[in-house]
């Protein structure tokens, strides 16, 4: 009997989220071995991504919330392409979730057990919960390596971060900060929980500390510039950096410090990102940065008219389209329940977006709309955030 084109294929959802799908699928060769498959995906009768692949497994991400799409497949061998099975599905709406703790420890672990829930992972970050630069250093490796940031007290090892430390046994624990911000002491309780090694990344200053954190880096294309001064703009673009899989590297107003461009004379990085406004990060320094580097570096101001712009700013330019796993949200005007948060929505491929703890910023609750993401994470209890504002982020991510 002469060979003809496949049948058309048996396709199965595997599983269906708010901002993705997989799905798998068999077929019969028709008597000639298959060589491949089509796989379209479509919404509202038009074609959004169509592929070619050999496997039968397929996964589609950045989907839209609460929509109908439709995956269509169909096998190809050396008679032809044989039909197509068309299957249906919708995704599912938008949720929010508040992740908080009675302390700001509490909080990082909550974070932590939702964003990474396995154990055994490969590095779990430890960083001071009293300050804020060496952990939003420590966010952006997070992120970029899939890690999570876990706050302590400088003196004592809070009994829910150990418990935490214990449940992920991670392969290697990265203290951030010298032993002025995580004692000796705390180190090596923590570092108990490390099934491999546990090591300290620190330098003589918050500049230092975010150069030596940097060194997990042998090179990289892009690096991120921040303010070592005051915590809102780094705590976006620590998200950010985690997600494209970049450092962060601290610098003073008027001042490059020696680490930093220490720091980028090693990483010899194409793209400089400076996070916020002249009025944080002057023209000055960011020429002196590029300069630092040794090679053709271009630089790229992302900043607003206030921290909450200039965190929408960073989401536009790093997730420049919809369909995003998660938000988290933060308040603007603290740094500790962000710290953690940075470092799980980088991993998820995220922003965090910073909010007035009453009443959502308009220009915030656009950049909702548009992320459309499949969840958003409110960081903090209703004191720091309140229910009004989780109210206003669900309308505008479902309107």
């Amino acid at each position: 009997m002469a060979a003809t084109v496949p049948a058309a294929p048996t396709v199965t959802v595997e599983s269906l989220a708010a901002t993705e799908v997989t799905f798998s699928w068999t077929a019969a060769d028709g008597g000639s071995p298959i060589t491949g498959y089509i796989i379209r995906l479509s919404s509202g009768g038009v074609v959004v991504d169509e592929a070619q692949q050999i496997t039968t497994y397929g996964r589609a991400y950045m989907l839209v919330p609460n929509t109908s799409y439709e995956v269509s497949v169909a096998a190809i061998n050396a008679v032809g392409t044989g039909a197509f099975t068309k299957v249906p599905f919708t995704t599912k709406p938008t949720t929010v979730d508040r992740q908080y703790g009675t302390t700001r420890y509490d909080t990082a672990v909550k974070v932590a057990q939702k964003a990474f829930p396995g154990t055994g992972g490969d590095a779990a970050f430890l960083a001071s919960g009293l300050g804020f630069p060496d952990a939003l250093a420590a966010a952006a490796a997070a992120g970029a390596t899939g890690a999570p940031v876990l706050l302590t007290d400088p003196r004592a090892l809070p009994a829910a971060v150990g418990k935490e430390l214990g449940a992920l046994a991670p392969q290697y624990l990265v203290v951030a900060g010298g032993p002025a911000s995580v004692s000796e002491a705390v180190a090596q309780t923590a570092a108990q929980h490390a099934t491999v090694d546990a090591f300290r990344l620190a330098g003589q200053n918050r500049f230092g500390t975010a150069a030596d954190v940097a060194t997990l880096w042998d090179s990289s294309d892009v690096v991120y510039l921040a303010s070592g001064m005051n915590f809102p703009d780094a705590l976006s673009g620590a998200a950010a950096a985690g997600a494209v899989g970049a450092p962060v590297l601290l610098t003073a107003k008027d001042t490059l410090p020696p680490e930093t461009k220490a720091a980028l004379a090693r990483l010899r990085p194409s793209r400089i990102v400076v996070l916020g406004g002249t009025g944080v990060v002057s023209a000055a320094v960011v020429s002196k940065a590029t300069a630092a580097t040794g090679v053709t570096t271009k630089a790229t101001r992302l900043a607003g008219a206030s921290r909450y712009d200039t965190a929408v700013a960073i989401s536009k330019a790093t997730f420049p389209e919809p369909g995003v796993p998660a938000v988290y949200v933060a308040s603007g005007a603290s740094f500790a329940d962000a710290l953690a948060g940075a470092a799980a929505a980088g991993y998820r491929g995220g922003p965090v977006l910073l909010t007035d703890g009453k009443s959502a910023p308009a220009t915030v609750l656009k950049e909702i709309q548009r992320l459309r993401p499949g969840q958003i994470v409110v960081l903090g209890g209703p004191s720091v955030v309140s229910d009004t504002v989780k109210a206003q982020l669900l309308k505008a991510a479902t309107s």
